[in-house]
């Protein structure tokens, strides 16, 4: 009985290290995507709704129009460097990455803000301000 125990115990934890290191990757791929402008990457951590603040333009999105609007952006501002400021969580299990975007047209502030639902990081909110 008690070996049935740790074998659960052991399990459990695996469980738990195995949704700590995705979303530590989804994170990682979130930089990426913004490195290198790629919308379609970032679009897949997205929820069904995104809120985006671009510049002075804020609106909630679906998944789609959301990715169209960011790819709007990077074929507008040419991203040619990304590095990750700040990364934090929220009591409420959530994430959220502040970071530095350098386009060809200038340098931006970005924040991303993604929750957990049903095990994966799911992108809720990105803003991007002019620098």
């Amino acid at each position: 009985m008690k070996a049935l125990v740790n074998i659960k115990s052991i399990c459990l934890t695996i469980m738990l290290a195995s949704c700590i290191v995705v979303s530590a990757q989804s994170f990682s791929s979130i930089g990426s995507a913004f490195q290198n402008g790629n919308s379609s990457t970032l679009a897949k951590y997205f929820d069904g709704n995104v809120e985006l603040t671009i510049l002075n333009t804020e609106a909630v999105y679906s998944k789609g129009q959301a990715e169209m609007v960011i790819k709007n952006f990077f074929n507008s501002n040419s991203p040619n460097g990304y590095k990750v400021v700040h990364n934090g969580d929220s009591g409420s299990g959530a994430k959220y990455q502040i970071g530095e975007l350098k386009t060809s047209s200038g340098s931006y502030r970005t924040y991303v803000y993604a929750k957990d639902k049903m095990g994966s990081m799911l992108i809720q909110e990105i803003r991007i301000e002019k620098n």
